[in-house]
């Protein structure tokens, strides 16, 4: 991998989306444009302010993402603040060691990534209630996650029955039948407001501890938001191995190639596993881990877990468990690759999509569909914008 032994020599990662001209002649032009056209100083006046205004606010967003870490002032590294990189991301991607500009920095993942699928057609993967009827009529030759119900306003709505379910009796009935079942809010990221119900020989239990019917329905009322009731997939045993107490979902890049005849093709995959941080999920942001999966064999690397200081530490077996990790082989990986790219070619208008999948006995299974790729958790295993077809992408929407 390209390094930088001088940092002061690194190619900006932000670089200027179009040559300006110097300072003074812009100041020249500005002021001749004043004389010769005085009535419109107030309207080019409140355009530079509404500017200056966004510019304030993505940088005060930027800080506030930046102090969402909590940590010693010695593993801050505002140096890279204007070469848009987050502290966290400086130790991620272990910087200036790898060249920063093959990343996408975390000014471009943040403000510019977020619109790479039109904002009119965000809310189709943005709800998961509108993507799971749109998965279902996708044709695809893949099983799909049963949706059970939908809660709002004190009852569950069975779907797709004409009938709805007061919910201390939902709860009864699903997990009596089931025995393990997911709630996840209808909108929502990095896994907040996703909990694991299920019924145990012990009772019940909500994310792993004791619960009851009643906690598990005030919690429910108490959510701000409409909440979804989904059925737990069995996971391949080899897929369980890795972690037995999550369910261990793989997470898909697609995007289309604007090099050739803009067909979809997977930038990047990436395992991710649970562990002892992470609880019931295996989320990276909660503590999870991020294997690379081979796009040629399914095989998977070493995994990394977001670092807690500025050390970042690979596991080539489970911290917990023991259970290899690297060299372990993802089963049906040829399926899962023709299962997303059929997908993401019937869902060409969309472009940009972060896949999760799960690996059943059976096969390969889409869970949810994102337009925020997690870009952390993949370019941990190396910078999206070594490969020319993603460079290309990322360059003709803007991002960089």
């Amino acid at each position: 991998m390209p390094t930088e032994e001088d940092s002061d020599a690194v190619t900006p990662s932000v670089p200027p989306r179009s040559s300006k001209p110097p300072f003074p002649i812009r100041a020249a032009k500005r002021t001749l444009r004043n004389l010769t056209d005085p009535r419109g100083i107030p309207e080019r006046t409140a355009k530079t302010y509404r500017y200056r205004r966004r510019q304030f606010g993505a940088a005060r967003r930027f800080l506030r993402k930046e102090f969402r870490w909590e940590t010693n002032w010695s593993n801050r590294k505002p140096e890279w603040w204007r070469k848009g990189f987050l502290s966290r991301s400086v130790t991620l991607y272990q910087l200036p060691e790898n060249d920063p500009s093959l990343y996408i920095n975390d000014v471009q993942r943040y403000f510019r990534t977020k619109q790479m699928v039109n904002p009119h057609l965000q809310e189709v993967l943005n709800n998961k209630f509108s993507f799971f009827l749109l998965i279902n009529n996708l044709g695809l030759e893949s099983d799909v996650v049963d949706l059970l119900g939908l809660h709002t306003r004190g009852y569950v709505h069975p779907f797709p029955q004409n009938r709805r379910i007061p919910l201390e009796d939902f709860l009864t009935e699903a997990l009596t039948e089931r025995g393990h079942i997911f709630v996840k809010p209808l909108h929502g990221a990095e896994a907040n407001g996703v909990r694991s119900l299920k019924l145990t020989e012990t009772g019940y239990r909500m994310d792993g501890g004791p619960s009851s019917v009643e906690e598990i329905a005030t919690w429910v009322r108490e959510f701000p938001r409409p909440v979804l009731f989904e059925a737990a997939l069995t996971q391949h045993p080899d897929q369980a191995g890795l972690n037995p107490h999550s369910t261990n979902t793989i997470r898909l890049l697609t995007m289309p190639d604007v090099t050739g005849d803009h067909s979809p093709f997977i930038a990047r995959a990436s395992q991710r596993i649970g562990t002892v941080r992470s609880g019931h999920i295996d989320n990276w942001t909660k503590g999870g881990l991020s294997a690379n999966v081979d796009l040629d064999t399914g095989v998977l690397s070493a995994a990394a877990q977001l670092p807690e200081d500025d050390q970042l530490h690979w596991f080539s077996t489970h911290p917990d468990s023991g259970a290899q990790i690297e060299g372990h082989q993802v089963p049906y990986w040829e399926e899962t690759q023709k299962l997303i790219l059929e997908a993401a070619d019937r869902l060409a208008f969309m472009e940009y999509i972060g896949w999760d999948v799960v690996i059943t006995a059976t096969g390969p299974v889409i869970l949810e569909a994102n337009i925020n790729s997690g870009m952390n958790v993949l370019q941990v295993h190396g910078p999206l914008l070594a490969d020319p077809r993603a460079a290309a992408y990322y360059r003709a929407r803007g991002v960089i």
